[in-house]
């Protein structure tokens, strides 16, 4: 079938807009924040599993070579803070937290700590806890496409299709990340040499000309996990839908791409200069969660709306 013509072609709403419409939809299901502030107020308040004990036997153990003195005492520094309840909170595309980062300096009450006792204890335990993160992720983007869509029946049948979506979407999410290195790898070792040429000159450079690699991969298949969740495709359709929806609207979706990340880490970083350490943290976390889940909310109504255009383009 030929191409719409341009004049006849729906107008999609630009970023504003987009925004606008992410917003207040979370605006009218304020339970969709529920998750991300669970976690938030758990990795603040809640037990801490530390790896202080495991990062001093490493530690002892580089200290044997002079020339690893230096890295032993930068790994027991950052071991304090560390928690591996944090592995819960997927990067990128997992349920937004704020407390994910370094162990807050003080909270309003104390919070017990148990230390892990060996490497095998420890990676068991992080897999399975980025395990249960991925699937969390996948329950809380899938609520999200539900409210989207306008689906809020809670009958039996809709359980059952949930805890499939859950299921299907999980294992197609671990094969997308996959799917991802690889392309990753593919992008980057060409880019590889003039990065180490220009790392000659400064540091700051060779990370430079590896990050446009990392961009140019995930501009790309940044419209893979909507796909996944929100039509339910299987990761090859999922990921091809992404590649020419990117291609064809690839300014609209840099720039929204850019606006959503600019505001998400603008005001993590008020949120962090406000946490005082009392109860008052709490705002911080209640509004983090919000934005958060606009933010994501936004980024699904886009996909929504380049995927209808996409399919009326094609009948």
């Amino acid at each position: 079938m030929q191409p719409l013509p341009r004049e006849n072609r729906q107008k999609i709403p630009g970023v504003i807009a987009t925004l606008i419409a992410g917003f207040e939809l979370v605006t009218r299901h304020l339970w969709l924040i529920a998750l991300p502030l669970i976690f938030d107020v758990f990795f603040w308040l809640g037990p801490r599993l530390s790896i202080e004990d495991l990062a001093l036997e490493v530690a002892e153990v580089l200290r044997m070579e002079e020339t690893l003195v230096e890295l032993s005492e930068q790994l027991l520094e950052i071991s304090t803070q560390i928690n591996l309840f944090t592995a819960l909170s997927v990067p990128i595309i997992g349920v937004p937290t704020l407390m994910n980062g370094p162990i807050p300096e003080e909270t309003p009450i104390s919070a017990s700590v148990h230390q892990i006792g060996g490497t095998l204890e420890w990676l068991f335990i992080f897999i399975g806890f980025s395990l249960i993160g991925i699937i969390a992720t996948v329950l809380y983007l899938t609520l999200i496409s539900k409210t989207i869509q306008g689906n809020n029946s809670w009958n039996g049948g809709e359980l059952f299709r949930l805890v499939r979506a859950i299921f299907m979407g999980t294992y197609r999410l671990l094969g997308l990340g996959i799917l991802f290195v690889f392309a990753l790898v593919a992008i980057t070792l060409p880019l590889l040499p003039i990065a180490l040429v220009l790392g000659l000159l400064s540091s700051n450079l060779f990370i430079f000309v590896l990050l446009i690699g990392f961009s140019i991969v995930a501009t790309y298949f940044c419209l893979t996990v909507p796909g996944i969740i929100y039509h339910g495709r299987p990761i090859l359709p999922a990921v091809s839908q992404s590649f020419k929806i990117v291609h064809k609207n690839l300014l609209p979706t840099i720039n929204l791409l850019v606006t959503l990340v600019l505001i998400g880490n603008g005001i993590n970083l008020l949120w962090h200069m406000a946490d005082d350490g009392s109860w008052i943290t709490l705002v911080s976390l209640f509004g983090h969660a919000f934005i958060g889940t606009a933010l994501l909310t936004t980024f699904f109504i886009y996909y929504r709306n380049q995927s209808e255009v996409q399919l009326k383009e094609l009948l």
